[in-house]
Parts: structure tokens; C-alpha cells; sequence
């Protein structure tokens, strides 16, 4: 901390000046949401200034302080947005950013600068049908987008009973047991 003596018409005053902690402000953003946790004494879930090491330009994203996790797209399975086979998978472009308190609305959908500048060693997939539930899925890649855009099959290992903690009461079927990203990598498409 630094500090300046500021004359307040009466008397001298000395005054500390304090940068603003990170992910405040465009000015001063955090690396990820993980980032912005670490320097705080009581991480708050809400929105945040980030800056990956890959992005050009800071922008805002939605912080859940719970697990410290950087929201990187919502998807509504009702809508054919986000669909296997749509060009979005394979684009570095956003979708619905402008609304940055997306992850506190139901039923939208938004695609963030950080699905192609963010790395991670983890996943967390939630899904909401009644509650809603999560799984953290353990994979290392650059971004979302370099893991999916190429169309290549990345086996994971889950496996069958964490898929279906997703939604109580669920089914898979028997012979669908390929899971990964890109099961159907090689052919049209791209999740």
C-alpha cells in the first residue's frame, strides 16, 4: 500500500491509497474466477472482470465461489442452439455475452469469451431438471473450443452411474457407452 498526504481545507491527512482487488474493474482484471477468490477474504458469487493469459482483452463472466468456477457457456437442451451439429462448437465467437448476469436466469443461453481462452484441469457440467446437479469431469486443455472445434473423439471416464446423478430417476441406454468429447468425432458436427 502506498499513501499520499491529502489536505482536506483544514489539515493535513494521511490517506492510504489501495489498488482495486482484481476483477473489479476492466482495468485491473483476474486470470479466472478461481483467481478472483484467492483474493478475497469472503468470495461473493457474481460477476467479474477476467483476462486469461490467452484473451487479448478483458470481459466479464459469471463467478460461482462455491467450487471457484469460471462460467463458460449455458446451454437450455430445450433449444437446437447448442445442437451436435451447429457451426457455434467451432467458432471463437460469443453468443448473448451482453448479459453477463445470464447464470442467475433461467432458460438462457450464452456462449463467453472464455469457452476458446480459458484453461482448465476441470470441468463442472450442471445440469437443472427439478434441482440442479453438477459432476466435475478431471480433463487438461487449453479451452473449451481446442478440445471440441477439430472434431476429434477425446475419450473420458466418468462413466454410466455419474451421467445419470445428473437427473434422479434417469436412464441410459444399454448400448450407448461411449462417452467423451466428440463421440461422433470425424463426422458432422462438433460436441
Amino acid at each position: 500500500k502506498k499513501s499520499a498526504e491529502v489536505c482536506n481545507g483544514h489539515q493535513w491527512v494521511l490517506m492510504m491509497l489501495q489498488r482495486p482487488l482484481a476483477g473489479n474493474t476492466a482495468n485491473f482484471p483476474a486470470l479466472s474466477c478461481y483467481d478472483v477468490a484467492l483474493l478475497r477474504s469472503q468470495p461473493r458469487n457474481g460477476v467479474y472482470w477476467i483476462q486469461p493469459s490467452m484473451s487479448n482483452e478483458p470481459f466479464q463472466t459469471y463467478c460461482d465461489m462455491d467450487g471457484r468456477w469460471t462460467l463458460i457457456m449455458k446451454i437450455d437442451g430445450r433449444k437446437s442452439t447448442f445442437a451436435y451439429d451447429k457451426a457455434i462448437w467451432g467458432t471463437k465467437a460469443t453468443y448473448n455475452k451482453a448479459d453477463v448476469h445470464i447464470y442467475e436466469t433461467k432458460f438462457k443461453e450464452t456462449k463467453l469469451q472464455s469457452y476458446w481462452t480459458l484453461p482448465f484441469r476441470e470441468l463442472r457440467l450442471s445440469m437443472t431438471v427439478g434441482a440442479t446437479k453438477h459432476v466435475v469431469l478431471p480433463y487438461t486443455s487449453s479451452s473449451l473450443y481446442d478440445l471440441i472445434a477439430d472434431n476429434t473423439y477425446r475419450p473420458t471416464t466418468l462413466g454410466r452411474s455419474a451421467w445419470k446423478s445428473l437427473i434422479g430417476g434417469s436412464s441410459l441406454q444399454r448400448n450407448c457407452n461411449k462417452e467423451g468429447f466428440n463421440v461422433r468425432g470425424g463426422m458432422a458436427g462438433h460436441a
